[in-house]
């Protein structure tokens, strides 16, 4: 008889990546919990609660955001930036991340992809400019941690169509998905 494991716990996720968020190296502590959390993206899968929305905030302070993601086939959210360290890591599906680089005729423009697939993790820096996507037939999950409290901090939108930048509001957001 095989011994079961225990279920996935969220909530003990949650709480370890908070303890890590104030540690000497975050970045690293993060990674390394994340890296550890989805290495059975099956266990994460049947143990996550089922989130209604498609960005769910699990816990924000001063410190760090922690994020459940899920993308849906064929749609993407449009390039961003997050003015904080973020890391990924993905339970289910794949997700695409767009990378770009300021144009020197103004704008950006992409730089590289990275493709991340369940069990793999993610770490960008405090100046990266992504566009996220789902690159798998299934919807892709996966849980994202920001070194800051994320809904605080001015951020920029970028508009690929007009090459402008924009202010980081519901309102343009909701705009240029629906322009893709």
């Amino acid at each position: 008889m095989t011994p079961s494991r225990e279920k996935f716990d969220l909530d003990d996720l949650v709480l370890r990546l908070r303890t890590a968020a104030k540690c000497d190296n975050p970045r690293a502590e993060i990674k390394t919990i994340l890296e550890d959390a989805v290495k059975d993206p099956q266990h994460v899968s049947e143990g996550i609660p089922a989130f209604e929305d498609n960005d769910t905030i699990l816990f924000e302070d001063e410190t760090v955001s922690i994020w459940h993601c899920r993308f849906m086939p064929g749609h993407s959210v449009p390039a961003h930036d997050h003015q904080m360290s973020a890391t990924i890591g993905v339970y289910r599906g794949a997700e695409r991340n767009d990378f770009f680089e300021n144009d020197p005729n103004g704008g950006i423009r992409k730089s590289s992809e990275v493709e991340l697939s369940a069990g793999q993790v993610l770490a960008i820096g405090p100046s990266a400019i992504h566009a996220v996507g789902c690159a798998s037939e299934e919807p892709c999950c996966g849980i994202h941690v920001y070194l800051g409290a994320l809904t605080t901090v001015d951020r920029s939108l970028f508009d690929m169509t007009d090459n402008a930048v924009l202010k980081f509001t519901d309102e343009n957001y909701q705009r240029l998905i629906s322009a893709d």
